[in-house]
């Protein structure tokens, strides 16, 4: 019987790892209340900033031919007030992230049960993750500032008269451009992210920071890592957009009997999104939403983390193994 590290074993994983029948499932429900009571939070603190904001964009309808540079204006500009109110929401959703990923790493590291908890292993995975994010930026950084400069030209330009051949000239090529290197650095971001991906199972198994060493790690199963992420990603993502249109299709008519007015005053807009009758739909929607996306981030995992638990200079199933016939 294959004890190792391949292909098979990375794809089946998350099926055949300690606990399947209650890890998973407790997994996806936590996942979903913490999230659900975290946005209910969110919402309950920013109401105001949010009806506000949408009211000034539902303002935008009555002008036919609006100025990019107005759209754009009042798009971000009604953000500043929301500045704070994001900031708190990604501090949260940064420990929150930690926690589960931290518990879903144990079960597949060391076979652990369903706990959710905070301490040393969470800091290092929030560590972990940040530079995770700031990997990811510094890939993105070229393509994202040529995007950028296509959408600035953009918004130079005035679309109430005949556009000028050169600026939209410019703006084409600049937009192409960005676009490409997005999808040629969406192939290295590809590349870099499959090597290091063991490095949130190492982080839990040596109790250390280890970002860099998942790169030796990976070394050799860069495919069988890949391939399987990439199957159990478009299995839970089918499922979960067949769940996702289920659900909008039972939400729909609810959500077209809300008489929503542009000219609405901010406290007529709060008696409608704070209502218990649009709460509580609502929160059970996104609490089925958010188990699904609980379960794909733990099975997603799966692939990566049997890498680490395998890796060559300290295999945790050789260790075993050694302790059974000892």
């Amino acid at each position: 019987m294959n004890t190792g590290f391949s292909f098979d074993r990375a794809l089946t994983y998350p099926f055949k790892a300690p606990h399947f029948k209650s890890f998973p499932w407790l997994f996806g429900l936590a996942y979903a209340a913490v999230y659900v009571a975290l946005f209910l939070l969110i919402g309950l603190l920013g109401w105001q900033a949010l009806a506000e904001w949408f009211l000034a964009l539902q303002q935008l309808e009555n002008d036919p031919n609006p100025m990019p540079a107005d759209v754009f204006g009042l798009f971000f500009g009604g953000l500043g007030d929301l500045v704070p109110l994001i900031l708190m929401g990604s501090v949260a959703g940064w420990v929150v992230w930690a926690m589960f990923e931290t518990a879903s790493q144990r079960r597949y590291i060391f076979g652990a049960k369903f706990s959710l908890g905070f301490g040393g292993d969470e800091v290092r995975m929030m560590v972990v993750g940040l530079l995770w994010a700031l990997m990811s930026l510094v890939i993105f950084a070229i393509p994202m500032v040529v995007m950028f400069g296509a959408f600035g030209t953009l918004a130079a330009m005035d679309l109430n008269g005949p556009m000028d051949d050169q600026a939209a000239a410019r703006f084409l090529g600049t937009f192409f451009a960005g676009f490409g290197l997005m999808f040629l650095f969406s192939l290295l971001y590809i590349f870099v992210a499959t090597r290091l991906a063991p490095c949130f199972g190492l982080t839990v198994k040596d109790k250390e920071i280890r970002f860099f060493d998942a790169w030796n790690v990976s070394r050799g199963r860069f495919w069988p890592i890949l391939g399987a992420y990439v199957i159990i990603v478009v299995v839970v993502s089918v499922l979960s957009q067949i769940i996702s249109a289920i659900a909008q299709m039972l939400m729909m008519p609810f959500l077209m009997s809300l008489r929503v007015d542009g000219g609405s005053p901010t406290e007529e807009m709060a008696a409608i999104f704070l209502s218990p009758a649009f709460i509580a739909p609502m929160a059970l929607l996104y609490f089925g939403l958010l188990f699904v996306q609980g379960l794909m981030q733990h099975f997603v995992g799966a692939p990566a983390a049997l890498a680490a638990r395998h890796d060559p200079r300290n295999d945790l199933g050789d260790a075993e193994r050694v302790d059974i016939f000892s």
